[in-house]
């Protein structure tokens, strides 16, 4: 799975627990199950690493900000413009190979990892009948993404224990941390030395306080999504969504309900296809979701309530693209560096 693939500590569980009460979804079915980070199904010895918080791809993800249909929102009017996508991708490209120079200075090998492909936002509901259709949820999906991973997950098994542990912490460091509080949701942590953090430090300068704006940034698809669900329109249409559903049989008061009646993830791994029980659950949500307006009622929900959001945070939003102008240049000499 992708999305912001960096396992820095995650959202704060009561935030996952809101948005299970209030009926909304996951972030994205193809790739941010969680939001904002992914997680990744690791087997064998790997599992350890994974419990200790080991990613792959872990500068994947910079500043995508969508609304609830997947479309890149525009930049707030008083802010900077943000970096184009080729120096989105300049950034993640240099990222890498800082990445894989400083893990081959610790002796270990570092596969660079494709920049993370933009994933549909199902926040709240899945509404996209056709994609419902062709991906179900999208299991398979994930488990194509596992399989670009290969790469690294061979060269994990091949280590000893020890071994494991040490590239860890060659990756992403021990002891001290960077710590973000964000205002109403909780505090995050990351990495502030290993080979992340050195990656980060060459681009951006100023770790902490790039880190602050960076996980902030990453978390407006959280308040956005906490006014939403709080909204007497948002429960109504979610009380219709359900309605439709039961009547399809599904016994559903919510999204994420009706996921869990279907269990994705449990296709056979040489499936070519999701599981017919999951492609037939989530083109339930997706129609339900339009006939009912629901979907619509959600959009004009984020419509409202996203440009409050982005004004709150307006100057962490500018902090960021500030950041990211400067790192342009650090990161073409970083490619260009033999």
């Amino acid at each position: 799975m992708t999305g912001q693939r960096q396992h820095d500590a995650g959202p704060p569980s009561d935030e996952a627990n809101r948005a299970r009460e209030s009926g909304a979804g996951p972030r994205a079915f193809g790739g941010s199950r969680t939001s904002p980070d992914s997680r990744t199904r690791w087997r064998g010895p790997l599992v350890g690493l994974v419990a200790a918080g080991i990613a792959l791809g872990v500068m994947a993800g910079w500043a995508v900000i969508t609304n609830g249909t997947g479309a890149a929102e525009d930049a707030p009017a008083s802010g900077g413009q943000p970096v184009a996508a080729s120096e989105d991708e300049l950034l993640h490209r240099a990222s890498e190979r800082l990445i894989t120079r400083c893990m081959a200075r610790h002796g270990f090998t570092y596969e660079e990892q494709p920049p993370s492909p933009t994933d549909q936002d199902f926040r709240y509901v899945l509404d996209d009948v056709g994609w419902a259709r062709e991906h179900g949820y999208g299991t398979l999906v994930d488990r194509a993404r596992e399989r670009d991973q290969d790469a690294n997950f061979a060269n994990l098994e091949k280590l000893t224990p020890r071994q494991q542990r040490d590239w860890q912490e060659a990756l992403q460091g021990s002891g001290r941390q960077l710590t973000v509080d964000l205002p109403d949701l909780g505090r995050i942590s990351g990495p502030d030395n290993g080979c992340t953090a050195e990656a980060r430090r060459t681009l951006f300068g100023d770790l902490a306080g790039w880190y602050r704006v960076r996980r902030i940034v990453d978390h407006l698809g959280s308040y956005v999504a906490g006014r939403v669900t709080a909204a007497p329109e948002y429960r109504t249409g979610l009380a219709a969504w359900s309605a439709c559903v039961r009547q399809r049989g599904y016994a559903a008061s919510s999204p994420q309900e009706l996921r869990e009646l279907v269990a994705p993830g449990t296709a056979e791994p040489a499936a070519e296809r999701a599981p017919a029980p999951e492609v037939a659950a989530a083109e339930t949500e997706a129609e339900c979701a339009g006939s009912t307006g629901f979907s619509r009622t959600i959009g004009a929900l984020e419509g409202r309530y996203r440009p409050e959001i982005e004004r709150r945070f307006a100057r962490e939003i500018e902090g960021l693209r500030s950041f990211e102008r400067e790192a342009i240049p650090r990161a073409r000499q970083a490619l260009a560096d033999a």
